[in-house]
């Protein structure tokens, strides 16, 4: 099939992606953004409203004045008193830092004043009445005790920054000053009013922070500023604030610098760097549902009945949920979700320090990995079925969604995926298209045909062929190649036949995905056993090493299956056995059934030489016509055999490692081993045993020198012939 159309195709979707990504044409940017936002909050509900989610320790507590507590002492607003009593009874209980998360700007009428003025007017007041009405006076000014209330440990109060020039209470001097032109050029919002608090409670609580927060152009809020641009000074959120009283450090800002200029890249508190967008913003850590943090009932606070030091070592927050004072927030995970909530998950999140964040580089990114994934998509997808393309339709969204989440797990970094989504579906679905009007017949009958036997890339250089394949036997020089488990019968006693099924499952798939890997072809599963070989229908010039390479791996997997599989099943040993030579190669058997195999003496051979693996001690045993002009890789020669059933003999090797992995000490053993078998084949049996005692006290865990210096016992009570060639004559398979 002629590629170039789909992958030209596959490229202008690509552009078109780029382009989406990078425009500010209006409607468009909108439209994506908003798309953006919705995978984003879908995801964010999807992650966090699951049930088997544990709960979070927190140092975060509430005390909510709600419509319980309204009931029970009456309509907001309070007096101050009543406040005052709050505070008293939250610190009693061991609270560090007093959060309220609402705003005083103006003071609270004295009673005794309103009835001095009254009497004043109307000429009611006598002589008798005045001092005493000055006397009581003190005893009604409950922003004193407020105020006496607050200052006597760690408090914050709220301030409100406001969009129009008007200011209205007293503001104390700011967190931090913004003195050079690049720091006055950061993109934090910029406030031109603001409602603080009336003097004598600011300089009570002496720390103040804005309870202010911005949605998202849907009305949605997702993230909240962590400071705020007020005539050059920065101000903290209530939330920061409370954390930076409750940890005793310091404010910095984090940046960087691009080209000329410099960017907000984080606010630094202490030693900790809480990562931020350009305009200092954090998106919300949302822990749950609203609610999820610890709530208490003002009124129960004013009533002592919650438990002893239930605020001790923490910071808790007091503001409202109830019905009319209207603290209610649409947000990313709920739509009404408690506005004094959100300021405590972002004092948590700055505690904890585990914000999701977008970095200055995420676009970056977002760009590399659609432009990266793109390109290797365009050039992959044509060469796949329609029913693979269909398959990664649903993995891949699968795939970035598990990739996004473990990011934003181990990392908090929140991507963007809906254009590479978007991109790799509609790449799938052009190659779908594509692919079902040109190519599925013509792939269809390989697979039917060749399917079980070999990878789909096999399939794939079918199709590229202009070469007619089919079933139909011939003779070829191939290699074939067995592995069997060792002492598969002991090990599967014991066993269901379930857990015996799930056990092969372990061990045929990752060997199958080896032998696919290079080149091979597997001939069938028996049992324990698998055959494959190499040469067909394919023809390969590098069979022989194909399947050493594949030898090789396959024991390496078995060494990572063990440690992967310990505990599960029994430890896994296996023996490979390979040969070459001419076999005949195709669809054998009956008319009721039929299997593409290979069959001939050398065949065969590697399925008695495979068997020999157990008598040797090895884990691949080859023939001298596989060792044969292969220098790529190292062999030791074990011996000269005669096997059960052959009256030829051949010689047989064990296969150790590839030359780039050859060690100096391995290639001394191979020398010393080498050295004996000479003397063993030129009959010089003392010499021979003592060079194979050495071996065996150097290497006692190489079987096939304590193997000939038992044959060398035997020897030594019986004699080979003086014409003895050196065979050894195995009569078992």
């Amino acid at each position: 099939m002629n590629k170039r159309l789909p992958i030209l195709l596959g490229f202008l979707l690509l552009a078109l992606a780029l382009w989406l990504r990078v425009t500010h044409v209006g409607f468009v940017h909108h439209l994506i953004s908003r798309f953006e936002t919705l995978a984003y909050d879908i995801e964010l509900r999807t992650r966090l409203l699951t049930p088997k989610r544990a709960p979070f320790q927190t140092s975060i507590a509430i005390v909510d004045i709600n419509d319980q507590s309204l009931r029970q002492e009456g309509r907001w607003p309070w007096p101050r008193s009543k406040l005052a009593t709050l505070v008293d009874h939250i610190r009693a209980q061991g609270a560090v830092v007093i959060v309220f998360d609402m705003i005083f700007p103006t003071q609270e009428d004295n009673i005794a004043d309103i009835v001095f003025k009254q009497l004043a007017q109307q000429n009611l007041m006598t002589p008798q009445m005045e001092p005493l009405l000055k006397k009581i006076t003190p005893y009604f000014d409950n922003d004193s005790k407020f105020a006496a209330s607050l200052a006597q440990g760690d408090s914050v109060v709220g301030v409100s920054f406001l969009l129009q020039p008007r200011i209205e209470g007293v503001l104390p001097l700011p967190l931090l000053k913004l003195t050079t032109a690049g720091e006055k050029d950061l993109d934090f919002y910029m406030m031109p009013g603001v409602i603080g608090v009336n003097p004598q409670l600011g300089n009570a609580a002496k720390n103040v922070g804005f309870i202010d927060v911005f949605p998202d152009e849907d009305g949605i809020i997702r993230r909240v500023p962590l400071l705020l641009n007020y005539h050059d000074g920065l101000y903290p959120s209530l939330a920061l604030e409370a954390v930076r009283i409750y940890l005793l450090k310091t404010v910095k800002l984090e940046t960087g610098s691009y080209g000329d200029n410099i960017r907000l890249e984080g606010v630094r508190l202490g030693e900790e760097v809480i990562p931020t967008d350009e305009r200092g913003q954090v998106i919300i850590p949302f822990r749950g549902r609203g609610y999820t943090f610890p709530f208490f009932s003002a009124a129960d606070v004013l009533h002592n009945k919650i438990p002893s030091g239930v605020f001790s070592g923490k910071i808790v927050f007091v503001g409202s949920t109830a019905v009319g004072l209207g603290d209610l927030k649409p947000t990313a995970i709920q739509s009404v979700f408690p506005g004094l909530e959100v300021n405590a998950t972002i004092a948590d999140g700055i505690l904890k320090n585990d914000f999701p964040r977008r970095p200055a580089w995420a676009l970056g990114m977002e760009i590399f990995l659609i432009f990266f994934i793109g390109v290797m998509l365009i050039f992959l997808f044509p060469y796949l079925g329609p029913k693979t393309l269909t398959l990664f339709i649903f993995i891949l969204p699968i795939m970035l969604i598990m990739g996004n989440n473990w990011l934003y797990e181990k990392m908090g970094l929140v991507i963007p995926l809906v254009i590479p989504m978007m991109l790799f579906i509609l790449l799938a679905l052009l190659n779908i298209i594509y692919g079902y009007l040109f190519e599925t017949r013509r792939r269809e009958r390989l697979k039917e045909m060749f399917g079980q036997y070999v990878p789909e890339k096999h399939i794939d250089e079918m199709l590229k062929s202009s070469t007619s394949y089919g079933l139909h036997g011939e003779d070829r020089e191939m290699t074939v190649l067995f592995a069997d488990i060792r002492h598969f019968t002991t090990l599967s006693e014991g066993m269901s036949a379930s857990q015996l099924k799930n056990m092969l499952n372990d061990f045929f798939t990752p060997m199958t995905e080896i032998i696919f890997k290079h080149h091979g072809t597997i001939d069938k599963y028996v049992g324990d056993l698998i055959m494959a070989f190499w040469g067909a229908p394919l023809k390969d010039q590098d069979h022989v090493m194909h399947a050493l390479n594949a030898a090789l791996d396959m024991q390496q997997e078995m060494i990572r299956l063990k440690s992967f599989l310990a505990g599960k099943w029994p430890e896994i040993n296996i023996g490979i056995g390979i040969n070459s030579g001419l076999m005949s190669v195709g669809d054998m058997g009956s008319k009721f059934r039929l299997n593409y195999t290979v069959l001939g003496d050398a065949v065969n051979l590697a399925s008695r030489v495979e068997s020999l693996t157990k008598e040797y001690g090895v884990g691949i045993l080859v023939t001298e016509f596989i060792q044969a002009n292969q220098n790529k890789f190292v062999f030791r020669l074990l011996d000269r055999v005669r096997v059960k059933g052959k009256s030829k003999s051949v010689a047989l090797y064990e296969l150790i490692c590839r030359q780039s992995e050859l060690t100096e000490t391995l290639s001394k053993e191979i020398e010393l081993g080498n050295a004996a078998l000479n003397l063993y084949f030129q009959q010089q049996w003392s010499q021979a045993r003592e060079a194979f005692e050495m071996l065996h006290k150097m290497y006692p865990s190489v079987k096939c020198y304590s193997l000939y210096l038992k044959r060398l016992a035997e020897f030594s009570q019986n004699p080979p012939p003086s014409n003895w060639d050196g065979v050894y004559t195995h009569t078992t398979k």
